[in-house]
């Protein structure tokens, strides 16, 4: 996924929330249901052929209900999702790179945390990782560059990409498959998203911002993670 958003001359795009008929009012995902704020299909990601991404969308993006946090699941170019989970300025982890999460914190996903960005406002709205209010409410904070730490959210996530599973455009799919790779659909990916978001609830219940060395006004690159 593109993470460029240093086009400070760039027009934001436009949200739009969803590129079917309708937005609905429901979505099933993982034995439940989610009321979508943005639910969109994206052909050139989409796995090609039958599998067990039939008749799954590209993006979706929910409030959590248990913890109260934005969540998106979004496909990646290479036909694997990802799960990623907003948090705002009053955060203690808020504007942490991934190497800069303390390990006490024992912060997981699909393995690894291997996301860490502010709002990607200059992307196209079916592929960026941002939160649906920050196109649609007035004076709504967004940053001027990648290394603009003043948003009003930053986003945690990972990406179904790990060893054993399957990546549906790598160069031989046909072969992984056989290999005993597994493809993390959407379902799975929701329950790695509802989990992250509830570890990340968790940690501002329990944390303080100053314990972490945290600084709410905004902080350098330098400091929030390795240069």
């Amino acid at each position: 996924m593109s993470r460029n958003n240093s086009n400070k001359g760039t027009q934001l795009a436009k949200a739009a929330a969803t590129n079917l008929t309708v937005l609905p009012d429901r979505f099933a995902i993982a034995g439940t249901e989610v009321r979508p704020l943005q639910l969109y299909t994206v052909a050139k990601r989409h796995p090609k052929g039958s599998g067990p991404w039939n008749g799954e969308p590209d993006k979706l993006a929910w409030k959590d209900a248990a913890s109260g946090l934005d969540c998106i699941l979004l496909r990646q170019p290479n036909g694997v999702w990802g799960a990623f989970v907003a948090i705002s300025p009053s955060h203690p982890l808020w504007g942490f790179e991934c190497d800069a999460i303390p390990s006490s914190l024992d912060l997981k996903g699909h393995g690894e945390i291997d996301y860490a960005e502010t709002c990607a406002v200059y992307e196209p709205e079916e592929t960026r990782v941002c939160h649906v209010g920050a196109h649609r409410q007035s004076g709504a904070r967004v940053p001027n560059d990648e290394h603009d730490h003043t948003g009003d959210a930053w986003w945690f996530g990972c990406l179904a990409n790990k060893p054993g599973d399957y990546v549906p455009h790598s160069p031989k799919p046909i072969l992984a498959r056989e290999h005993g790779e597994t493809y993390r659909d959407i379902d799975y990916m929701y329950e790695v998203a509802v989990e992250l978001a509830g570890q990340l609830a968790a940690i501002e219940r329990r944390t303080s911002q100053s314990a972490l060395g945290h600084d709410p006004v905004g902080a350098s690159p330098a400091r929030l993670g390795k240069s």
